[in-house]
């Protein structure tokens, strides 16, 4: 009896060292297998917009994590994000430059509606500031800023002489391809002035990337012969 004792504690124990090797094993796979802590920062070469700014940090800074490291998208952003700020783009290259962008816009209660007509010429979104972020080597930049005062480009360049935009602006976002000039389909933001009602108050700007300065740049009369 004594024998059979000491072969089933021996038994017993085998069985121990076992399961402490099992869990072992299986708590380092899923350390291994874990998102490592992800905390992309905004370039220190241009600060943030002031209007894309929340509790004293880019907003931008919060997007990010959470679509790459949540999950989350785009609808589900927007219903975290506070009532200014809107995604619209999250993490896809619309320059056709292998990084990945972020095309997020401050909204304002004051401004008018989007106007049936420019609803219909394809319009779809109303907007104070805009900022397309580009991510690289775990850094936010800035590559195109538009606030009431100017549009400007990520070397802080304005883009085209204009008027405040006293009323925002109205966004249209389309796909353009060119394999002249681009690798890869990339995004056109088309923007005009609003007035008091939601008209167009001025030209309509075509807003594209110019691969060759690597920065964005404005005209309107894109496509134009």
């Amino acid at each position: 009896m004594k024998k059979r004792k000491n072969r089933s504690g021996s038994l017993v124990v085998r069985l121990g060292a076992v399961m402490v090797i099992l869990a072992a094993a299986y708590f380092a796979i899923v350390l291994l297998m874990a998102e490592p802590d992800y905390e992309p920062a905004h370039s220190e070469t241009y600060p943030p917009l002031p209007a894309m700014m929340h509790q004293d940090r880019p907003v931008i800074e919060s997007i990010v994590p959470w679509h790459r490291i949540n999950n989350l998208d785009v609808e589900e952003i927007n219903q975290r994000l506070p009532d200014p700020f809107e995604v619209l783009v999250l993490g896809e290259d619309i320059t056709a430059n292998g990084s990945d962008n972020y095309v997020v816009i401050h909204t304002d209660a004051d401004l008018p509606d989007l106007h049936p007509i420019l609803r219909d010429a394809g319009y779809t979104h109303v907007f104070r500031d805009l900022a397309v972020y580009e991510l690289v080597d775990d850094t936010l930049h800035p590559i195109l800023h538009i606030d009431q005062e100017a549009i400007r480009d990520g070397y802080g360049r304005r883009l085209i002489d204009q008027v405040p935009a006293a009323n925002g602006y109205a966004l249209v976002m389309e796909p353009y391809k060119n394999d002249a000039l681009y690798d890869a389909p990339v995004t056109l933001l088309e923007i005009v002035m609003l007035s008091d009602r939601g008209r167009e108050a001025s030209d309509d700007i075509v807003i594209y990337w110019d691969p060759s300065e690597a920065a964005f740049k404005a005209t309107n009369t894109f496509g134009a012969p």
